[in-house]
């Protein structure tokens, strides 16, 4: 099925939006999902995708057809399950695409590499701190690069990308690649909202901006799930919280404001509701971010 007629059938009556949800559910389901290159299987529920997934993959799409490529941007605190969403959302879109058009792009791969972080530090309420300790923060991160790439992928045409390595805990250059048969490319990260410099100016890169909305249990439970997934100690753990989670969240939760999209979840894996704060015909895609953010506003 080719995509126009998938978004002409979505707009059909009850019986085709129920078989395009049997096709794509089938699609997806046909092979595991892992997360954030890793072995962890990624759960998937029927009734999640049909009622968040499916619509906004499908909107997604009828959104690409007016752009040579459609940037969305996944933002939110750590611990919100951005990976996860993410990951889940760029597999919706392909099944229901039938094919390979849309890619998802990790902020991560633009850590610093470790020696750089051991090597550089920064004062912080009066105390000199390496950046390994702070690993996480948005120090820490090539963001000049970072906005170079994504830049270029913008423009269209096959681009690499670096992957950050779970298993190394390290950057891996070039470990990813967009292609020119990738139409949206969905990049999920922390800071892609941020309203600090050098942050500010990524939010113009994208056309569609979404934030996933948590409660703070919720963000919590998520970290520690994920600390263990890589291994730390439950020590550990709770001091890379308080030092660096936590204070990231802080930072990070204003950005809510400058979303299109806010998706609120229930718990570190189930969405509860999503919510357009701004109206998506007022979403002119590849119109400029920030004059159309305020014109829709």
């Amino acid at each position: 099925m080719d995509l126009l007629s998938l978004v002409n059938r979505w707009g059909g009556g009850v019986g085709d939006t129920q078989q395009v949800g049997v096709e794509v559910w089938e699609r997806l389901t046909s092979s595991p999902l892992y997360l954030d290159q890793t072995d962890a299987r990624l759960g998937v529920e029927r009734e999640q995708v049909e009622r968040f997934y499916l619509p906004l993959a499908l909107t997604l799409l009828s959104q690409s057809r007016s752009v040579s490529r459609l940037m969305v941007a996944v933002a939110g605190p750590p611990g919100s399950g951005k990976t996860a969403f993410a990951t889940i959302l760029v597999a919706v879109i392909n099944a229901a695409a039938g094919e390979e058009v849309a890619v998802l792009v990790g902020l991560d791969g633009w850590h610093y590499p470790n020696d750089y972080l051991e090597s550089h530090a920064l004062e912080r309420d009066g105390e000199r701190m390496a950046l390994r300790s702070i690993k996480g923060a948005p120090e820490t991160f090539d963001a000049a690069a970072a906005y170079d790439c994504l830049a270029e992928m913008r423009q269209g045409g096959q681009v690499s990308f670096p992957v950050y390595s779970r298993r190394r805990h390290e950057p891996v250059p070039g470990g990813g690649m967009v292609t020119a048969s990738h139409r949206i490319v969905v990049v999920e990260g922390n800071y892609l909202l941020l309203d600090e410099e050098p942050w500010r100016r990524f939010r113009g890169l994208f056309d569609v901006r979404v934030f996933i909305s948590a409660s703070l249990h919720t963000l919590v439970e998520g970290l520690r799930e994920r600390h263990r997934r890589g291994g730390k100690s439950a020590e550990v753990t709770e001091q890379h919280m308080q030092r660096v989670d936590l204070p990231n969240i802080e930072r990070v939760l204003p950005s809510a404001a400058r979303a299109h999209l806010l998706v609120h979840k229930a718990d570190v894996r189930h969405i509860e509701r999503l919510e357009w704060v701004v109206p998506l015909e007022c979403i002119r895609p590849d119109a400029g971010a920030e004059e159309e953010f305020v014109g829709a506003i």
